[in-house]
């Protein structure tokens, strides 16, 4: 009797354990945080689903050999590994694999130095690395800067495209001075784009980084806006052509009411970052409370006749700028332009063209 209690105990764990299947893996490979010493970063690190970037002190790294260390979804590996030196004189693609082994992102990983532009002619463009769209580059002393973000990555889940000319944000040979302008047209987005509520994609282009992860689910914050800036701004200046598509419609694809023609967006703000809210979003870049001064283009009609028309417009600070802050990197800049005033909530018209170059910044 004891032998058969035993045996039918023994059946049973067996049987309960036959049921119990093991966790299933990691599906997940993104990289979470990047750390680098607190006297190298300027400010802390932007991560998006395929970027991340940090402006760091040069003069306190060797930027032939930088080892940032990563936090990765658990289980999941990193290549390079984590916390090895790299040359980070350009950008270092980083691949992480989930832990499953099935899936593989990779990470455009910037270092950049803190010496702040304030002089932007969009001579230098490159493709994304899956060559569907245009992204504009500074180089400052002779180092390749990725400042500039647009909503190109977020067209591209709703609207496929493999031609570069067929994004929102491009470059074009219609230019003030040397061989590239910026062009920015707003897009249909299909018919994917009318069934989640995204009939239009307005040409953007701003100071910053865009994460493409949240493009369908928070489109307001997936614009990150703002670089470290030193000095203080007076004027925003440049030179710009702007072609109305004509009547606006909303996020239904119907006419607004009352009627109004699409109008250009173009401003700059200055706000002070905060270790609890480093950068701005759409959602709050004009009317955040760490906003000290905005220069904002008036009207954005259509500007008259066929060549570029110029703006020049002056800050207006809401707060006193702190030099010892200022000189610290305390504040950041941005810079947008947009080809539709609303499109951020998909208002606007398509066929709405806004060309861009020769822009500047001001300072004191």
């Amino acid at each position: 009797m004891k032998n058969a209690g035993l045996l039918a105990f023994l059946g049973a764990l067996l049987t309960i354990s036959g049921c119990i299947k093991p966790e299933a893996e990691n599906m997940e490979a993104d990289i979470l945080t990047m750390t680098l010493p607190d006297s190298v970063l300027i400010s802390p690190p932007s991560l998006t689903n395929t970027t991340v970037t940090a402006f760091v002190n040069f003069s306190k790294l060797n930027i032939k050999a930088v080892a940032p260390e990563f936090t990765i979804t658990e289980g999941a590996g990193i290549q390079p590994a984590s916390g090895t030196p790299q040359d980070f004189s350009k950008p270092v693609t980083y691949t992480v694999t989930s832990e499953d082994g099935h899936w593989k992102k990779d990470y455009r990983v910037s270092l950049l130095q803190n010496v702040a532009p304030d002089n932007f002619m969009f001579e230098n463009w490159t493709v994304n690395p899956d060559g569907n769209y245009y992204i504009p580059y500074e180089l400052v002393e002779a180092e390749h800067q990725n400042i500039w973000a647009s909503g190109n990555s977020g067209f591209s889940l709703i609207a496929p495209e493999k031609r570069p000319e067929a994004y929102p944000t491009q470059r074009t040979t219609d230019a003030v001075q040397g061989q590239y302008a910026a062009y920015l047209e707003t897009k249909s987005t299909g018919a994917l784009g009318a069934l989640v509520g995204m009939p239009i994609a307005p040409g953007n282009l701003f100071l910053g980084s865009f994460d493409g992860a949240k493009a369908l689910t928070a489109p307001l914050e997936a614009t990150i806006f703002g670089i470290p800036f030193n000095k203080k701004p007076l004027r925003l200046t440049g030179s710009y052509k702007y072609i109305s598509g004509g009547p606006v419609t909303d996020k239904t694809g119907k006419p607004v009411t009352p009627a109004r023609q699409d109008l250009c967006d173009i401003y700059a703000v200055m706000f002070r970052a905060s270790p609890e809210k480093p950068f701005l979003n759409g959602a709050n870049v004009l009317t955040d409370p760490s906003v000290v001064g905005i220069a904002q283009l008036a009207s954005g009609a259509a500007t008259p006749g066929t060549g570029y028309g110029t703006f020049n417009l002056p800050f207006t600070y809401k707060s006193e700028v702190n030099a010892d802050d200022l000189a610290a990197f305390a504040y950041k800049i941005v810079v947008v332009f947009a080809s539709s005033r609303n499109g951020a909530i998909f208002e606007g018209a398509v066929g709405s063209k806004l060309y861009i170059d020769d822009v500047k910044i001001v300072t004191q």
